[in-house]
């Protein structure tokens, strides 16, 4: 039975987690232990399939928790599960080796069971098989020609450093024969006696070869200006060689040997965090091409069912108030007659003018620039407000999309400007450039707060002439401010992509 362990200090949570293993998956054993040092613990005893670990716990952190348990090479996979505002600490778990990463204050963390089971599957190995304890042999290679000082050292690494492997090089090599063995060595000391070139070339050597390849200088000279040419060639420490000297060697091979190992361990997290910023962004791309053909296909849909619902109306309550029109003219003249022609020519003029708000013919026949011009003369009649329209629009049509949304643009900042802005006049532009279509509505009358408005939703025209822009591409500015007057501008692509 597949055994998982879910290290979590909070007995709510510990509570709920038990219940939906004991109903949902009676097929895995669930431990419990409350603190990372209790985790660690029952980690290094073996047996454990998957390690559910939190972020946050009493004593140490879950990262810390992973990075032990990489220290370790425990190949256990482990689900981090994060908190509400802890997404950057998840980010790094990820890249220290944990394969998922739950958050507890969503919606999934109700699906973990199926969760642990995909993990399981995807990791699936013998639980009663103990991690192995990480093998830290570093190789070092010793440039000194005097046997003796190679033959102390050795003696002393042998004894005192079994982790560190001394290879002796006595005579002379060029740094590009030293380097081009089949093992990596893992840092170069050079001896106060190096064979060959004098130990500040071979530092410059090495460094042009390896930057990466830790460089230790032992000297019998100490003075500082050869330790600072040193450091400033690019060796990583500098100690004089006198007695007692080994001691302070293997302390600093093993701080240099640690920072070296950290800066390979960052450029591959680092590689790796770039290739997955290039996965994600090529997703987010792709799925943000997919959400805006999408979004310019529903506009499709909505105005072919608007202009339908037109032609629906037209075509046939038009006929049937035609035909009613036409009989109560044909009928005696009475005054219930006379009342009924009245409310049929009622009934008509509604029907003619919410079949043009639907769709006007005119747009599908002529085209953005009859439509726009032919809205502004019908509002004017309809308000009295003196509206202008500056039209700048080539001969041949624009993208379908580009002017169903620039109409409907028009068609709403003038509603609203007719109901709110207590405007006499107000100018409609619309300009046609290289790569954009540009819309602008402006009035001079009493003006608002935007971003109140926007943020109190009470305006849901203004949130829909912003959404429909952006579902064409386009970007839309609202500027207005109390009793300076209200501009509505809109830049939209002529380039649109087929839905």
């Amino acid at each position: 039975m597949p055994t998982v362990l879910y290290t979590e200090d909070e007995p709510s949570l510990v509570a709920v987690v038990s219940e939906h293993f004991e109903r949902m998956a009676p097929d895995f054993s669930l431990e419990i232990a409350t603190t990372g040092r209790d985790c660690l613990g029952r980690m290094r005893r073996g047996g454990i399939d998957v390690l559910l670990l939190d972020l946050r716990l009493p004593d140490i952190d879950g990262l810390h928790v992973l990075g032990e348990l990489a220290l370790r090479q425990d190949p256990t996979p482990v689900v981090m599960v994060s908190s509400l505002g802890q997404t950057e600490l998840a980010v790094r778990a990820l890249r220290a080796g944990a394969v998922e990463c739950v958050d507890k204050s969503t919606p999934q963390f109700l699906h973990l069971v199926d969760l642990v089971r995909r993990v399981h599957a995807r990791h699936r190995q013998p639980a009663a098989q103990l991690p192995a304890e990480p093998r830290s042999r570093h190789r070092i290679l010793l440039l000194e020609k005097t046997a003796a000082v190679g033959a102390a050292l050795r003696d002393f690494i042998r004894q005192s450093a079994p982790q560190l492997e001394l290879t002796v090089v006595e005579n002379p090599a060029p740094p590009a024969v030293l380097l081009a063995g089949p093992e990596r060595n893992d840092a170069v000391i050079i001896g106060p006696h190096p064979p060959g070139a004098g130990a500040l070339d071979l530092v410059r050597e090495l460094h042009s070869l390896a930057p990466e390849l830790p460089v230790l200088v032992l000297t019998a000279q100490g003075d500082a200006e050869t330790a600072a040419a040193a450091f400033k060639l690019g060796a990583q420490d500098f100690l004089p060689f006198k007695p007692g000297y080994e001691a302070e060697l293997v302390f600093s091979l093993g701080h240099i040997l640690r920072q070296a190992e950290m800066a390979r361990r960052n450029t591959r997290l680092t590689a790796e965090l770039d290739a997955l910023n290039r996965s994600l962004e090529a997703q987010v791309t792709a799925r943000t091409q997919e959400l805006a053909a999408l979004s310019r296909r529903l506009i499709q849909v909505q105005e072919e069912e608007r202009r339908a619902v037109a032609h629906e109306l037209h075509d046939q309550l038009g006929q049937l108030l035609t035909g009613l029109t036409y009989q109560l003219e044909r009928a005696a003249d009475t005054e219930p007659v006379r009342g009924a022609r009245q409310l049929a020519g009622e009934l008509m003029q509604q029907l003619r003018d919410l079949t043009l708000r639907l769709r006007p013919k005119i747009l599908d026949d002529l085209g953005l620039a009859a439509a726009v011009d032919w809205q502004v003369r019908r509002f004017r009649q309809q308000t009295g407000i003196a509206v202008e329209a500056d039209l700048s629009l080539p001969a041949e049509r624009l993208p379908a999309v580009i002017e169903i949304t620039a109409f409907r643009l028009v068609q709403e900042a003038l509603t609203n400007l007719a109901r709110h802005s207590g405007a006499t006049a107000a100018v409609v532009t619309i300009a046609a450039g290289p790569a954009h279509l540009i819309v602008e509505v402006g009035d001079r009358g009493r003006g608002f707060d935007v971003a109140e408005a926007l943020a109190a939703r009470r305006s849901l025209g203004l949130a829909g002439m912003r959404e429909r822009v952006q579902f064409a591409g386009g970007q839309l500015e609202i500027f207005s401010r109390p009793g300076h007057g209200t501009r509505i501008h809109a830049e939209l692509p002529l380039a649109t992509p087929s839905p």
